[in-house]
């Protein structure tokens, strides 16, 4: 009997097309506003178990998860790498940036990306509106789907959605 749990476990943790039921959580609960401070923490887990692939952020990967931050609010992004292969996050202006679009707005060593099990941060504050993604910038991870959109607009707070799941 033991043998047989051993193999499902070791089945169902296929490190590239993921680990999970493939039903990613509520990206709200990954999001915490104060709105009279104007600012927001958001936490980014490299690597999610939900999906059914490895490259994703919180489960879900080709942006299918929005982070929506207003002009002028200071977002700390927390990035846990539960994955099993390094992953950074960092903010880029579009899907061939291969640089972060501030030198502070990524986790440490982007193209390296943290090792698995490990943790980085970091606080943006935009000063205009348009759309960018936050990708890891480690080589192939992005085109292989390992970014989320973000949309920097002019008023309101925060959001973390998953707009088609």
């Amino acid at each position: 009997m033991a043998a047989v749990g051993a193999v499902a476990v070791t089945v169902s943790c296929d490190p590239v097309t993921g680990t999970g039921s493939g039903t990613p959580p509520d990206p709200r609960q990954f999001l915490h506003n104060d709105a009279s401070a104007q600012t927001a923490v958001v936490t980014l887990i490299a690597g999610h178990t939900a999906g059914d692939y490895q490259f994703n952020y919180n489960g879900y990967g080709n942006g299918e998860l929005v982070l929506t931050v207003p002009v002028g609010w200071q977002v700390t992004v927390q990035c846990e790498n539960h994955g099993t292969v390094n992953n950074s996050c960092s903010v880029v202006t579009d899907a061939h940036a291969t640089s972060p679009a501030d030198p502070t707005w990524t986790t440490p060593s982007p193209q390296h990306g943290l090792d698995p099990g490990t943790s980085g941060a970091f606080v943006f504050a935009p000063t205009r509106t348009g759309s960018f993604r936050i990708a890891s910038l480690v080589d192939g991870h992005e085109a292989s789907g390992m970014w989320a959109d973000l949309e920097v607009v002019s008023g309101g707070v925060p959001t973390l959605t998953a707009p088609g799941n």
